[in-house]
């Protein structure tokens, strides 16, 4: 399933994959794999550089490029473009109840 945030007159995917994550993860400055309680406890400021990082990935995905720097992304979302775009983020970041869809050998 896809998941599309509205920004202004344009519909952009979203895409929390490891692509996005790691991304992310260059952006904070965090190398560690200990260090990755910050996809769970994600602080205020850590927002806009996830969602950034995530529709990016989505757009890359689409085979298209996103056009807006991450400050860009931030003079055009507003709090409710926040909590939808979190709440993707949350469905896309949640295991599935059966353990995942890995196949056993």
């Amino acid at each position: 399933m896809k998941d599309f945030l509205k920004i202004g007159d344009s519909e952009y995917r979203v895409e929390a994959n490891w692509n996005a994550i790691a991304g992310f993860c260059r952006k904070k400055g965090v190398s560690d794999l200990s260090q990755l309680d910050v996809l769970v406890h994600i602080a205020i400021d850590d927002i806009l550089p996830l969602m950034h990082c995530c529709i990016k990935e989505g757009e890359r995905l689409e085979k298209r490029n996103f056009p807006m720097s991450e400050s860009e992304l931030g003079s055009v979302v507003n709090t409710a473009v926040m909590g939808q775009f979190m709440r993707i983020y949350a469905r896309q970041s949640q295991m599935e109840a059966d353990g995942g869809s890995g196949k056993k050998k």
